[in-house]
């Protein structure tokens, strides 16, 4: 029993590791001897809980894929639904303000670099923008069904273009290192909903 417990830490904290590298280095750019140096961990060790780089790359995005849908749920808060939306926004900006700005996001960063050449990274990412999509759709439908929210789209389509947006500052932000660029993001979000 203590061994599987001690074989869950290693690979956990392979994942944790291996995610801030993937974060700075993009997927090609990280070797496994690269994973190995920072992780500390031994060859066999990692070839005992990963097939090989793919798997490691795709295992993170599935352990990052999870927080990120937990953070999502507990970030929709507010009084109406389009402040439920205008505040998940928020928290998104307050997560990239603690990195400083630096990483990105792993979704956008692992769409640009890898949804081309590998379905199964183009998978995770699909299903991660879906899930979010949808939780924004949510709110915004039931914005809709109570007259607070006044555009002339689907709450579908707005729902992808606030996605669109906060990706797009997310990047602005990291190319720039100014926070202004994803607030100015956040500022026509927030004028979008009415806010």
């Amino acid at each position: 029993m203590a061994q599987t417990k001690k074989g869950e830490m290693t690979r956990d904290h392979i994942l944790k590791t291996t995610r801030a590298i993937l974060m700075a280095n993009g997927f090609h750019d990280t070797s496994i001897n690269d994973i190995i140096k920072v992780t500390g961990v031994t060859k066999g060790n990692l070839y005992y809980h990963f097939a090989g780089k793919e798997d490691i790359g795709l295992a993170v995005l599935e352990d990052v894929k999870e927080e990120f849908f937990k953070f999502l749920a507990e970030s929709f808060i507010g009084d109406t639904p389009c402040a439920k939306v205008a505040n998940s926004c928020q928290a998104i900006f307050e997560e990239q303000k603690k990195n400083n700005f630096v990483g990105g996001c792993l979704f956008g960063n692992a769409a640009l670099e890898m949804s081309d050449s590998n379905p199964r990274f183009s998978k995770v990412i699909r299903s991660v923008c879906a899930h979010w999509i949808r939780e924004i759709d949510h709110y915004l439908s039931l914005a809709k069904e109570g007259h607070s929210l006044h555009v002339n789209v689907s709450p579908g389509m707005l729902a992808k273009a606030i996605v669109a947006t906060i990706e797009g500052g997310i990047m602005l932000s990291r190319v720039t290192k100014d926070q202004a660029d994803l607030e100015d993001c956040l500022t026509v979000i927030r004028a979008m909903l009415g806010e």
